[in-house]
Parts: C-alpha cells; structure tokens; sequence
C-alpha cells in the first residue's frame, strides 16, 4: 500500500503503522504546499480502507479497481483542485505516450473534477446543476472512449477528444464556487455518512478546509465530533494555520513537506514524462499548462514591489503594465503567490531588493496580501479594484 506516493516516507509509515495497529483516526488532516501529493495520497487511504483484502498493493478486488479509475461510490470529494491544469497536463502526458498509465492518469484527472457533483452532495440542490448536467455527460462519454484497456483512436481523433474535454472542464469547473463547500453539501454528506453501505469504510476526501464559511466549518464540526462507524473524513489544506482550533483539536496532522526541485524534477520525469530543462518545479510545470509565464510574473512581482519600497508616492499608472498581464484571476492569484515568495526570500536573507523592510512591515505585507488572495477567491471581486487596493494598502503600511 502506498506505493505511489512519492518523497513522504514519514507520512506513509505512520498511515501504515496506524491502519496495521488500528489507530487511524476517524479524522484526518493532510496540510503542505500544493503539488505535495495529498490528493493522491487521501485517494490511496480511501482504496486501502475500502479494499476487501486488506489493502496490498496491485489489488483486482472489484473495489480497487473502482478506485483505481474514481469510480467508488463509498468516496466522495469536495472542494476545489487545480483541476483545469491537471487534466491538461495528462492529456499532454497521453498525447506523447499513449499506453496505459496514461489513460488512468487522464481517467483520474477528470474524474477529480467530475465527482464533485456526485448527486449524494447535490441533493435538493439539483437546479443549480442543470446548465452543466448535459457538459457532465458528454465528458464522460470522452472518459469512456479513453478508459484503459480501450483501444485509442488514432491521433487525430484523440487530439480531438482530448480538446473536447479541457473545453467542457472548463466549463463545469465554473461551477465550484469560490465559498469553496456549502452548508447544504456538509448537511448532504452528513445524511450519507449515516446511511447503511456494504463497503468496509466510507471516506469523505475534503479539500479547502481552510476556505471553508462559517456555517460550513461549524456543520462539520459537528459530524467530525462524533462520525459514524467506519467513515472517514481526510481534511486537505494548503494553509494550517487558517483552520480554526476547534476543528484542529479533533482531527490528526499529517504533514507534507515541500519537495525540492530535484525531487520534484524526478516526478515530471517519472509521471508527466516530460524530461526538458523548461520546468524546474510541479508549480512551474502546471502554470505552464494554464499558459501562465511565472518567470515574466516573478519580474512584474519584483517591479511591483522595488516601486512600493523606493517610490515617494504610487501613482497606480506605474503598474499599468502589470494590470495588462494580470488582468485574470488565475494569472492574478500566480502573480500574489510571487509576491508572497519574495516576501519570504525577504525574510530569510535572499532578497534582491537592496533594501532594508523591517520584519514588522514584512509581516504587515504578507498578511495584505493573503487577505487579498482570500477576497479574490471568496468574492470574486474586480481585478483591478483589488491590486489597486493591495498596492496602496502595502504602501500605507510602511
């Protein structure tokens, strides 16, 4: 078990030991940067759990093969995912290599997007999901002529299939709001929770717990206190620190710590099959898949802020440029992720800015910029309204 996660030793050893031992809790929380394998390794926990023998690895019980292709319906995801570049990335991936593994690969990667709006979590909600019911079909008609053991049409007709389906994701990924999970999902897949079911466990694999609202942080507060027998939720979170203590105190850290780029340089080479100098890490690699250039961004994010650490006063025309590249959201979200990592160069001693910010300012400035990333996401407010905001916001906080 566990075979595929990759660079977490610690992680895998202490999810065996507590399965082997039966301790494993019946809530979980898996934090670290992006691209740190925790999708994926919640997805083996849920196979290993639901497995009827015993979870070993290469398993064909007809529950591992429903899991191998997101197809068990004792697992349920919610939350949002990088799910546009991912399916992008296998689709490249199946296009260069067109064997197996890359059927699942592209398999997974929609189906990531596509189970979010398994009917168990939009029940009573079904209106909501008429504009994309039809977009959902006709992707998994796509799934179906892909599915491994199918044989693939020839190059043409799978570029086509393939374009299809980044065009319909896009379409339906539209429809994961940016509150990230309603209450009405966490009430649907409390009801879940306690219906009866053949399977060994039921998983409820949650990512964004740290965006989540209100409302929705206290409903599951109350179904994790005291869960059903043989249900297990795995919080994933980019941002521990943003969970509120009360869900932290009943759930168990599992710690993903950031790969290098040399390990992250194996895993492009291992699964994304791609072994150019172009990509240093996975960030690198998917912002490239989402046409994002993050070397032209990490020089708008410098720019930006030699003007707020040398300038007297801001006149936001000087940013005028940087407005054009990161007038969309996705490129806007990218470029205050730079930011951020200047920021941190800043603090350890590897800024290149020639000046002096006091910690105190450095951490004023970190903590703007997270609000502004939490309102792009939570309000989906203007573009320039909000960098404009962001700039003066920084600048008035020197």
């Amino acid at each position: 078990m566990f075979e595929n996660i990759l660079d977490h030793p610690e992680v895998v050893e202490t999810l065996k030991e507590d399965i082997i031992n039966k301790k494993l809790p019946s809530a979980l929380l898996f934090s670290g940067d992006m691209y740190t394998g925790k999708l994926t390794t919640a997805l083996e926990l849920a196979r290993v759990l639901s497995c009827r023998e015993g979870g070993k690895w290469g398993c064909n019980c007809s529950s591992c093969e429903q899991h191998r292709l997101l197809d068990a319906p004792e697992t349920i995801m919610l939350g949002k995912h990088y799910f546009l570049e991912e399916i992008e990335a296998c689709a490249d991936v199946l296009k260069r290599n067109r064997q197996t593994t890359g059927q699942y690969q592209f398999v997974r990667a929609v189906r990531k997007l596509t189970r979010r709006f398994d009917q168990q979590i939009w029940e009573g909600q079904e209106n909501k999901l008429k504009g994309i019911s039809g977009e959902l079909e006709k992707i998994e008609e796509i799934v179906e002529k892909i599915y491994p053991g199918v044989d693939l049409p020839d190059s043409k007709k799978l570029d086509k299939l393939l374009s299809d389906a980044g065009k319909i994701s896009k379409k339906i990924s539209e429809y994961i709001s940016g509150e990230n999970i309603s209450i009405n999902h966490i009430r649907n897949i409390t009801y879940w929770s306690h219906t009866t079911f053949t399977s060994p466990a039921k998983v409820i694999i949650i990512e964004g717990a740290d965006s989540m609202g209100e409302s929705s942080r206290n409903a599951l507060l109350k179904i994790i206190e005291e869960p059903p027998s043989s249900v297990y939720f795995i919080l994933i979170s980019n941002k521990k620190n943003r969970i509120i203590p009360t869900i932290l105190s009943r759930v168990r850290p599992y710690n993903f710590r950031t790969r290098t780029d040399a390990e992250d340089k194996s895993i492009l080479k291992r699964i994304f099959k791609d072994d150019s100098a172009e990509y240093k890490n996975l960030r690198d690699y998917f912002m490239g898949m989402k046409g994002i250039n993050l070397s032209i961004l990490r020089q708008y994010a410098n720019k930006s802020l030699d003007i707020l650490i040398n300038g007297d006063e801001i006149d936001i025309e000087e940013f005028s440029e940087i407005l054009d590249i990161i007038k969309e959201n996705h490129v806007l979200k990218a470029f205050l992720e730079e930011m951020l990592f200047l920021l941190q160069n800043h603090v350890a001693g590897y800024s290149n800015t020639g000046s002096d910010l006091s910690i105190i300012v450095l951490e004023r400035w970190n903590n703007i910029i997270q609000k502004t990333m939490s309102n792009r996401l939570r309000y989906n407010q203007n573009t320039r309204l909000l960098f404009e905001t962001l700039i003066y916001e920084m600048r008035a906080s020197i």
